[in-house]
């Protein structure tokens, strides 16, 4: 189950370009999460995004953007990360 989960995750994220964006992305996420900034988490959660469009575009890797798959996923995250940062800032 683990290795599958973690060829998924590799076969998803190909591609220099990917993973420098990725690594950009993450690394300012965590930033604007500690900063408590949500426009910069903003800004970040798209960076990350790109790298799988440029993917995309440039037939790196072709992905399924039918909403039921790929949009779900990523509404779950940024509510997820989006509570924990309202009630970071706005209850302590």
């Amino acid at each position: 189950m683990i290795k599958t989960a973690i060829n998924h995750f590799l076969h998803f994220h190909k591609g220099g370009v990917n993973i420098l964006l990725h690594i950009v992305g993450f690394a300012g996420l965590f930033y604007s999460i500690y900063e408590l900034d949500l426009i910069l988490f903003g800004i970040f959660l798209i960076v990350v995004e790109v790298g799988h469009i440029y993917n995309h575009l440039v037939g790196v890797e072709r992905y399924d953007f039918r909403p039921k798959v790929f949009f779900w996923r990523v509404t779950i995250f940024i509510a997820v990360v989006l509570t924990f940062f309202l009630i970071s800032r706005y209850l302590f």
